[in-house]
């Protein structure tokens, strides 16, 4: 027997350390139902043994079998009320296993409150501690004293093992122990009552049950969540790191996961990234959610300072002057731009003594001429330039749109001494105006013969009087046109009309001629 007890014992050892690492709990919010089946025992005033050693003490039962309905309001602790038919037939003998009149029936049955408490609910084989009480009632005439006891009440104490076999099924394994009140609510018998049976000092009789049976949750258990991350520990202000969490897959769902990372922002997900903008040291919180719980998972991040990349030396470009040909007293407006690392000065030299410090800058020249321009940028790591040209005309040639026309006699393209006059005066504004070219177009009127020819020759007469007066012949184009659009011989006495014969100076920029 006691060989039997230490294997016992050490069995139940073995499986509760095997099952204590195990992440399923029990079911919370949920009715069940429990059938119970095993040994009834009875200890009281007509015990068999009056010595109460164990082994009869057991001998005095017999089946008891009953059931339960109880509500788990969490993994670790519920409450229920069950039911218990038990069979005690040594009650109806005395010591000597004689009959005692009068007892005729060797029935008890109980209404049970049982509050049962599961410290290690998230064991697989859990145990637990019963505590409750007891209504009993046996058949009436059980009792042999006066006046009739045939109901009792009591405290119950008890405990056991539960081990979850499946999501909703468990088999529970369990003893408890029955103290009842008044003496002869059991088994009819009162030392103290007017018939002495036994030597039973105790006002109070014991039922006790030894056995287990299945029992059935309306809702499955859940798993609780257990997390992991992982991520950088150390990254750059403005680097962007991102941060992964792995939970069991056994998990009971719907599971929520959420970010804090320490700078009073946050994410959601099992993978999520994350940019700090300041250095310092961050504590990042990976939170999972599930019906059975919620897990925390902390990481430390050191985010330090971004490398200082080396100083660029400025590089100049787009340098331009608007415009590039200005009068006397008109502003020339300068401008570039700037790549390199700051902070970069400039100075502009403006070719006549000026000079100005900014990056775009605008500049007035007082007389004519040909200027260049240059822009300094400096900074720590060197030096760039950029340079601009900038003629400075006469603002007279910027005037200039008209010059004198000069007229020829009937049939000819000789210059008169008024032609020339009047192109002596062209001549020192193209002086005057180097930028300035000229194209002259010849004329007929209606009566002149050869009219294309003509108009060519007073043309040519005219762009050769220029070229000997020191005109360049690339600023001198010329162009016969025929009879004038206008010629009309019957408003000019004649003979033919004076004002067709003539030959035209248009002021162009040279740039017209493609010079």
């Amino acid at each position: 027997m006691k060989h039997l007890w230490h294997v016992l014992s050490l069995s139940l050892v073995a499986l509760l350390l095997s099952s204590a690492a195990l992440a399923q709990v029990r079911a919370d919010n949920t009715l069940y139902l429990q059938a119970r089946v095993g040994l009834s025992t009875y200890g009281g005033d007509i015990d068999n043994n009056p010595d109460s050693e164990v082994g009869t003490y057991f001998e005095d039962g017999d089946l008891a079998f009953g059931g339960e309905l109880g509500y788990q309001f969490s993994p670790g602790g519920s409450i229920g009320i069950a039911y218990l038919y038990g069979l005690y037939p040594k009650t109806l003998t005395d010591f000597n296993d004689v009959p005692i009149a009068g007892l005729d029936s060797e029935v008890v049955q109980e209404i049970q409150l049982r509050l049962r408490l599961t410290p290690f609910g998230g064991w697989r084989i859990a145990p637990f501690l019963t505590l409750g009480g007891a209504f009993a009632f046996a058949t009436p005439g059980n009792s042999v004293d006066d006046p009739l006891e045939d109901f009792a009440y009591g405290p119950l104490v008890g405990g056991g093992l539960d081990i979850q076999l499946f999501s909703r099924l468990a088999l529970v394994l369990e003893g408890d122990v029955r103290f009842f009140f008044p003496d002869g609510g059991i088994d009819g018998a009162d030392p103290n009552g007017q018939i002495q049976i036994a030597a039973d000092e105790a006002d109070f009789d014991a039922l006790g049950f030894l056995g287990g049976g299945l029992r059935y949750t309306f809702k499955s258990p859940v798993t609780k969540v257990e997390a992991m991350i992982d991520g950088p520990t150390t990254l750059e202000a403005g680097q962007t790191g991102t941060f992964s969490a792995d939970v069991n897959p056994d998990a009971t769902g719907p599971l929520s996961f959420g970010w804090d990372w320490g700078d009073g922002s946050t994410s959601t997900g099992l993978i999520a990234t994350h940019t700090y903008s300041a250095p310092g040291t961050y504590t990042v919180t990976f939170t999972a959610a599930g019906p059975a719980n919620t897990d925390v998972q902390t990481m430390m991040v050191e985010v330090v300072p971004p490398p200082v990349p080396p100083a660029q030396p400025p590089v100049l470009a787009n340098c331009t002057a608007t415009p590039g040909t200005a009068g006397v007293g008109e502003a020339v407006r300068f401008s570039a731009t700037v790549t390199g690392t700051t902070p970069i000065s400039f100075r502009y030299d403006f070719g006549d003594g000026g000079s100005a410090n900014t990056l775009n800058a605008s500049h007035t020249y007082n007389q004519t001429g040909t200027y260049t321009v240059t822009l300094t940028a400096t900074n720590e790591a060197g030096t760039d330039q950029c340079t601009f040209v900038v003629n400075v005309a006469d603002r007279f040639c910027q005037d200039v749109s008209e010059l004198n026309t000069v007229f020829f006699d009937y049939d000819a393209s000789a210059l008169n001494t008024e032609a020339q006059s009047r192109l002596d005066e062209n001549i020192e504004v193209l002086e005057r105006c180097p930028d300035l070219c000229v194209i002259v177009n010849g004329y007929t009127d209606d009566r002149e013969g050869n009219k294309l020819s003509l108009s060519e020759q007073r043309a040519t007469a005219v762009a050769a009087y220029y070229v000997q007066s020191g005109i360049d012949q690339s600023r001198i184009q010329t162009r016969g046109l025929g009879e004038a659009p206008d010629s009309n011989s019957k408003e000019d006495p004649g003979p033919g009309d004076r004002n067709a014969r003539r030959a035209e100076s248009l002021p162009v920029g040279c740039s017209a001629l493609g010079n």
